[in-house]
């Protein structure tokens, strides 16, 4: 999954706006930055194979520190313990609980869309329901999702200004466009360590629109 896991930031950000929108950006695909690294590194493994799924090219056969369900759930209680000690300093450990929730919605939203590669736990069986398998349906799941988050942030900020009309529409056809982008045809597919570059890039590009459209709202 790619644009469905920003629901969880989104509705996230509804429930405790004192948090800053880019954090659950960055929280929602903490695993995937990580991942990103590690593939390129050579740590994780991944191939990438043309129509290998109707929906993704990415053949996903060794990630287990980032996309097991152990590994996921480490990842959610030390950046959530981390994200209340020192971005609170303390003093919001309901904020920690609120990131660390959305970096764990990641590896569940990935059960969704995710063919057999996700590891229940070290040692054990793979899982994932495969909704890749339907380019239409995992489509439809992925962009609603995320229609309904941003509804739930929208409901619960106003414009700050004429910005704070546009802005959160304005990263939504962003967030569409780059999906649409990821299923384009390609000639010759991108090796594990270029489409790792990407993948930083473009989590990094869609945490600083999202501090953009975050100046730009006000919580109600």
């Amino acid at each position: 999954m790619f644009i469905g896991h920003y629901s969880t930031a989104f509705a996230a950000r509804a429930v405790r706006p004192a948090i800053p929108l880019w954090h659950l950006f960055v929280a929602v695909q903490l695993v995937d930055f990580v991942w990103a690294v590690l593939i390129m590194i050579g740590v994780e493994k991944v191939r990438i194979i043309p129509h290998f799924m109707e929906a993704s090219n990415l053949d996903l056969y060794y990630m287990p520190y980032t996309h097991s369900l152990p590994g996921c759930l480490l990842w959610a209680i030390g950046a959530g313990i981390v994200y209340a000690l020192f971005l609170t300093r303390g003093r919001d450990w309901r904020a920690g609980l609120i990131i660390g929730a959305a970096v764990m919605s990641h590896w569940l939203l990935d059960l969704i869309v995710h063919t057999e590669d996700l590891l229940l736990y070290f040692g054990g069986p793979k899982v994932g329901f495969g909704l890749w398998n339907s380019l239409l349906w995992s489509q439809i799941v992925e962009v609603g999702l995320l229609i309904g988050g941003l509804i739930l942030f929208l409901m619960n900020t106003k414009p700050g200004g004429v910005w704070g009309r546009v802005s959160p529409w304005a990263l939504l056809v962003v967030l569409i466009g780059l999906q649409a982008f990821n299923h384009l045809p390609v000639e010759e597919p991108p090796t594990p360590q270029s489409f790792g570059v990407l993948a930083l890039v473009g989590y990094t590009i869609l945490a600083a629109a999202a501090a953009f459209v975050d100046k730009t709202r006000v919580a109600k």
